[in-house]
């Protein structure tokens, strides 16, 4: 699994990519054999103004199964990626639990 991270004006530090790519590795181990890449997006949609104005987006790339999206907003990027993270690992395993139902379904039917 890759992870790759875009940095739109937010200003990540070193420590803080090697800390999304930790925290992805631990919400994402499980899966690991199902997803190709995850790409992170953080935006400052507010630029200055202050407030909940950071933005994530998480694209995960399953493979051969789609892509899943996942978006969150807060205030920090530690607390944005964590929450993200938690509700996409939960959408990955809706998706892999979901496909391999269907591929029960499908072989107990022939």
């Amino acid at each position: 699994m890759e992870v790759h991270t875009l940095d739109r004006n937010v200003g990540i530090t070193p420590d803080q990519k090697e800390n999304i790519e930790r925290r992805l590795q631990f919400a994402f181990d499980r899966f690991s054999s199902h997803i190709r890449t995850v790409d992170v997006s953080l935006s400052d949609v507010n630029g200055p103004k202050g407030g909940d104005d950071l933005q994530c987006r998480m694209k995960i790339v399953l493979h051969g199964k789609g892509d899943i999206i996942v978006e969150g907003k807060g205030v920090s990027v530690e607390a944005i990626i964590s929450e993200t993270a938690d509700r996409a690992a939960l959408a990955v395993s809706r998706r892999v639990d979901r496909l391999r139902d269907a591929q029960g379904t499908s072989m107990s039917g022939q």
